[in-house]
């Protein structure tokens, strides 16, 4: 089943923390959701939670929402590759520092 989600929006059809796994592409590009963004990642995600994203860093803003994610999570690059400049984070709630 797919359903629709639109960050920080009807987080309510979500189950809280229900998600082993949450995968992320090209999702850090809008400066004006990144609140929400976070917010929904908080909804979805509980400790055991993988939060993986990946993306290039292409502007000033890309580097503050990583900021702003290390507030709430604990963040690791786990993967960079200088031919597509495409980095990968792991992130889990903050105290958590579980690696794959």
């Amino acid at each position: 089943m797919a359903l629709e989600l639109t960050w920080g929006k009807d987080l309510g059809a979500f189950p809280a923390g229900a998600f082993d796994l949450v995968l992320g592409s090209d999702i850090v590009y809008l400066e004006e959701t990144f609140e929400d963004l976070l917010r929904t990642l908080e909804h979805l995600c509980a400790e055991r939670t993988v939060v993986l994203l990946s993306c290039r860093l292409r502007y000033a803003r890309d580097r503050r929402f990583l900021r702003m994610l290390r507030d709430r999570f604990s963040v690791q690059e786990v993967h960079y590759d200088a031919g597509t400049d495409v980095h990968i984070y792991q992130a889990q709630k903050a105290g958590r520092k579980d690696e794959l």
